[in-house]
């Protein structure tokens, strides 16, 4: 599952001596606490940023969601249908030793072999073969050519017997409290000293540290977002993130939602971060809106629907009290029940919900609803399957192709999920900063914050 927590900040309590931009740490803050950096079986948001920061994947995704080298070169397609790939030969890991082609095949390996590999890789590689042929590592899969290159861009390559240890930009040490990057000679040339990471959940926490000037970047209220300081600006970015809700228990709590989903949210409470959803798959990635097409009526109230969602979000619980408000009007109370994330995680993947919901981000192209779908995709929490589904997704091979139309169309007859809010991403930035905005986020594209800079002004 891919959850996406907007808030990003950090509080400094110590007054330190100004350095020179150049060597000047960016000061950032993780909303939860990502674990140790792994990169089989680390899963989550915050870990993904870990991973990100410290790894490597074989390709990547520039700003606008093309792709892009990365660990390797270039890559072709041979005509038994692999992907072989030739890898740079300066990109090195921490220890110095050079990145080849054993490292892909064990971490492809791993993360088919290991029961507690993370989910969304598990996914991607879903009836993967992976191999090495003349010094140069191989991947085939039963998806389309284009599909599989943009979701390897999400598996960053670990050192063999290291899966703590990547090749990216910038070098990771755990120290009390924080999470620390430093800047490496990578082929990225990053351009920041380095990146700090503090554990701050609290959004007023955040929102208190940004108008002190002790964050480089962070998520502002909701309702203070245009109220910029002189020491920052703001940015937006347009995100394929939505609020998400699950039904184990048929299609029927889907149609009150997506009723109330209309005028539930009051537009001081969304203010810049996003609007209510219209269909049943992200606009953004070029699905027409389209309405649940149930054959049976909505339950009419009195009524309880249980919801479970993670624990600690301000924004999701704020949408959520919302939400109930706008149920009681028809007869219906919702029970919200909060979850920290891991176990909420678990409740989902064991089908032990009866609503569920998460704030997910979704890769910049329309093979990304596939794990809503298919029978291992990593957000098909209910076990939804159609005897159609493996035709029309081998005719799904470029975006726009009429089998996209039929799959939403199969998928509206009886959906499992239903998106609330679409999201994009509204930060404060320090002025001096230079980053670039992209659909993925700061962090997910290439070169990511390796591209950031300071400058005087």
């Amino acid at each position: 599952m891919r959850d996406m927590l907007l808030a990003f900040g950090l509080i400094v309590f110590s007054a330190l001596t100004p350095l020179p931009l150049a060597a000047q740490m960016v000061e950032e803050s993780l909303a939860r606490d990502p674990g140790p950096l792994d990169f089989i079986e680390g899963e989550g948001y915050e870990q993904w940023i870990l991973q990100s920061l410290s790894g490597d994947a074989l390709v990547g995704l520039a700003p606008d969601g093309r792709l892009v080298p990365r660990l390797a070169m270039s890559w072709k397609v041979l005509k038994d249908g692999r992907v072989q790939f030739a890898l740079r030969t300066d990109a090195h890991y921490t220890d110095g030793s050079p990145v080849g082609a054993e490292d892909v095949l064990w971490t492809l390996r791993e993360l088919l072999r290991d029961p507690k590999a993370s989910p969304t890789k598990r996914a991607i590689l879903e009836g993967a073969e992976a191999g090495v042929e003349n010094g140069r590592p191989w991947v085939r899969s039963p998806k389309p050519i284009g599909r599989l290159l943009m979701e390897l861009a999400r598996v960053p390559i670990a050192q063999q017997g290291h899966p703590d240890r990547g090749s990216g930009p910038f070098a990771f040490r755990k120290e009390p409290g924080a999470w620390v990057f430093t800047r490496r000679d990578h082929f990225l040339k990053p351009r920041i000293e380095g990146i700090r990471f503090r554990l701050l959940p609290d959004a007023a926490g955040v929102m208190a540290a940004l108008q002190k000037g002790w964050l480089s970047l962070g998520a502002p209220a909701t309702r203070r977002q245009t109220e910029v300081p002189q020491t920052h600006r703001l940015v937006t970015q347009p995100m394929q993130a939505q609020l998400v809700v699950w039904s184990h228990v048929g299609v029927g709590p889907l149609q009150l939602l997506e009723r109330w989903r209309r005028d539930a949210f009051p537009p001081q409470l969304l203010a810049l971060n996003g609007h209510p959803s219209r269909g049943l798959w992200p606009e953004t990635l070029g699905f027409e809106p389209q309405a649940i097409a149930a054959n049976s009526a909505a339950p009419k109230g009195p009524g309880l629907l249980r919801l479970l969602y993670p624990a600690g979000d301000e924004t999701v619980e704020k949408l959520l009290l919302a939400l109930r408000e706008r149920a009681r009007r028809d007869g219906f109370d919702i029970q919200l029940t909060p979850l920290e994330q891991g176990l909420l995680v678990g409740r989902l993947q064991q089908g032990d919900f009866q609503l569920a919901c998460s704030l997910v981000v979704f890769d910049p192209h329309p093979w990304a609803v596939m794990e809503y779908l298919e029978p291992k995709g990593p957000m098909n929490f209910t076990g939804w399957t159609h005897p159609r589904l493996a035709e029309l997704s081998a005719q799904a091979q470029q975006p726009g192709d009429t089998a996209w139309r039929e799959l939403q169309s199969l998928w509206a007859k009886a959906p499992a999920a239903l998106p609330l809010v679409d999201f994009q991403s509204v930060i404060w930035v320090d002025r001096r900063l230079q980053v670039e905005p992209s659909p993925l986020g700061l962090y997910f594209h290439t070169p990511g914050a390796a591209g950031w800079r300071w400058n005087a002004r």
